[in-house]
């Protein structure tokens, strides 16, 4: 659809992810957790700092992934995509409210009935 040989330019229009800020983020904790191995501490608290970094780890990720999520979906497109694209919107009409029935009062019966003493 274009050209895209100049996606690696600083100041064009596409976001790029912070791949420095995730590095810089988890590669001390996964270091952490590799030097934990190494320390002689006690049992329950060498398990109590393993989960604490593993999930220090995925919370940075996803942390990261989130304020990413911009720069990854417009990873594909190119600067003339806006002028390319062509966007179908579609309105949806919400229905009228529909009036409440007024509540149908039976008609009373006649009583044709005999009523037979047991």
């Amino acid at each position: 659809m274009c050209d895209t040989t100049h996606r690696g330019v600083h100041g064009s229009g596409v976001a790029r992810p912070r791949w420095g800020l995730l590095y810089g983020t988890t590669l001390p904790q996964l270091a952490a957790l590799g030097a934990l191995e190494f320390v002689q501490s006690p049992h329950a608290v060498r398990i109590a700092l393993r989960c604490l970094l593993a999930f220090g780890v995925f919370a940075a990720m996803s942390i990261w992934l989130r304020a990413n999520r911009p720069a990854f979906d417009l990873q594909d497109w190119c600067d003339c995509a806006g002028a390319r694209m062509t966007v179908r919107v579609i309105e949806s009409r919400r229905p009228l409210p529909v009036a409440p029935l007024a509540p149908v009062t039976p008609d009373p019966i006649e009583e044709d009935y005999e009523i037979a003493v047991r």
